[in-house]
């Protein structure tokens, strides 16, 4: 049986939350459950008297209370929020001021049928702030409603800590219907403090994803967070993980392929990064196979977004998979950049030479790994290859000092000047089309030339429009698709220069 995860009893609001007349999960400027800081952030740049209907956890208790939120001056602290009470029918707004006597008292609004009137009031009258109601913000594109999500319980993937993950349908409109993975926060009795650390983490995840776009990165729909559960729906690939294939087929996979699937996983590292995004958790285990036999990195969880003019950040990681971090993250503070990345890339490397096998595998002692990493005295794969090119690749990244260290433009270069001569031939002999639902019918992508990652990176992504209405934001709009369309026909102009067919060789392109 299909599930629609609806509110619980103690989640459904006696007030307005679900009511025929006043649904909030239709409501265009409902944002779910936010914290007031939350909402500080998405009305920052609007004007004075922008608004948006929120929700928020009771103190200690799973259950929901509605709030408005409205902007009040440019400040850091930009907003009020007022407590929307139902009475009967109809619902009311708690406006708290500060009288003459700097004392704070209740200001109880005239009841309500719906938000329509309301807003009309307090257009012409102004809210005890002074304020008269502007516009309404309405919820970005990526967020999305539960009924548009659907899943079954036999369709459960995995578990993790504070969610499970499950195959499931993503229906954004009466005639489309996509297959995607969906993580969904596990319920809590009476800990709303867990739940909103669990939504906080899958909201955090959601927006390093959403505007990502390539071909080797796990593609993010959208989070529902109007009530619990929360859930995030992404892209959802048949062949499941890199690291279970090479534990089912890696004895049977010849050099190419191994190549070929460390080439994918370069490309879409080297696009990361190019958005200044650090992974944090780069592991077979972590990328995806999808449908068409490409690799995909995935589970954003750990990683953070670069600054405009930061290039490395120092954070202690509570669980460290410490075999993937590089020399800089096993020390008192641990430092990351792009650099940690490209270290991990070694080890999946590996990996994928060892059949899933990860370093060290066999040692116990976590000191004797640590000294091994901090000195990058690093294991080999010389015995599983024939290719003594691809040693050069490995020596270029198990570097101990992260400037000394190479980048993933260079990376990708390197193997693909390591890689042997092969055809579609070989392409359909590659062991992943073992894997149900997989189908591998392409070659490499053998091009280096940065300007694709660049042009994508720097590409207008509508998923991550906030919703405004004005003019100024849709001729912006327009003119970013316009470059977008640009350099989408650039791109596809590269792509079609060596058309793939039957007898078609991989040719080394020379490194640069």
């Amino acid at each position: 049986m299909t599930s629609t995860p609806t509110p619980s009893k103690n989640e459904k609001q006696e007030n307005v939350f679900l009511t025929e007349k006043n649904d909030l999960t239709k409501l265009k400027f409902y944002h779910g459950v936010q914290t007031k800081e939350d909402a500080q952030k998405i009305l920052k740049d609007f004007p004075i008297g922008y608004y948006l209907i929120r929700s928020s956890f009771l103190k200690n208790e799973v259950r929901l209370v509605l709030f408005l939120s409205v902007k009040v001056t440019d400040k850091d602290l930009n907003a009020h929020h007022y407590l929307i009470e139902s009475k009967g029918s109809d619902f009311v707004i708690h406006q708290e001021v500060v009288d003459e006597n700097a004392e704070k008292k209740t200001v109880v609004s005239p009841p309500f049928k719906d938000y329509d009137e309301m807003a009309k009031y307090f257009r012409l009258h102004r809210m005890a702030s002074g304020i008269r109601l502007c516009r309404p913000v309405y919820r970005p594109k990526w967020q999305l409603r539960h009924s548009e999500v659907n899943y079954e319980d036999a369709g459960k993937l995995g578990s993790g800590n504070f969610c499970h993950v499950y195959r499931g349908k993503l229906t954004r409109s009466s005639t489309k219907e996509e297959d995607v993975a969906i993580k969904v926060s596990k319920t809590t009795e009476n800990d709303s403090a867990a739940l909103m650390e669990t939504r906080n983490a899958l909201l955090a995840e959601a927006k390093i994803m959403i505007t990502y776009n390539h071909s080797n990165v796990i593609k993010l729909f959208g989070i529902a967070c109007d009530h619990p559960p929360f859930m995030v729906c992404m892209e959802f690939c048949i062949g499941g993980s890199l690291e279970s294939a090479l534990l089912k087929y890696g004895n049977e996979m010849e050099e190419f392929e191994r190549q070929t699937l460390l080439i994918d996983a370069a490309r879409g590292m080297r696009y990361l990064h190019a958005q200044k995004c650090v992974h944090r958790d780069l592991a077979s285990r972590n990328c995806l196979i999808s449908s068409d036999g490409f690799v995909k990195i995935a589970d954003f969880g750990l990683s953070k977004t670069l600054g405009a003019n930061e290039t490395v950040f120092k954070e202690a990681l509570k669980e460290a998979p410490l075999v993937w971090m590089a020399p800089e993250c096993v020390q008192k503070e641990s430092e990351f950049s792009i650099k940690s990345d490209v270290w991990a890339f070694g080890v999946l490397i590996y990996e994928v030479y060892f059949n899933g096998l990860k370093p060290f595998a066999d040692e116990k002692d976590t000191g004797i790994v640590v000294k091994a990493i901090r000195r990058a005295k690093m294991p080999l794969i010389e015995e599983k290859t024939k290719e003594p090119k691809m040693n050069h690749v490995l020596s270029s990244i198990w570097i101990r000092k992260p400037e000394e260290r190479a980048d993933f433009q260079k990376v990708l270069e390197l193997l693909v000047d390591a890689l042997v001569v092969a055809n579609m031939a070989d392409v359909k002999k590659m062991q992943i089309n073992k894997l149900d639902g997989v189908n591998r019918k392409k070659l490499p992508n053998i091009e280096t030339d940065k300007a694709d990652e660049i042009a994508m990176a720097f590409s207008y992504n509508e998923a991550n429009d906030s919703g405004r209405n004005s003019r100024k934001r849709e001729k912006t709009s327009r003119r970013k698709s316009k470059r977008r369309g640009e350099n989408t026909a650039k791109t596809e102009t590269r792509a079609t220069r060596t058309p793939q067919t039957s007898n078609t060789k991989i040719r080394k392109s020379p490194t640069t």
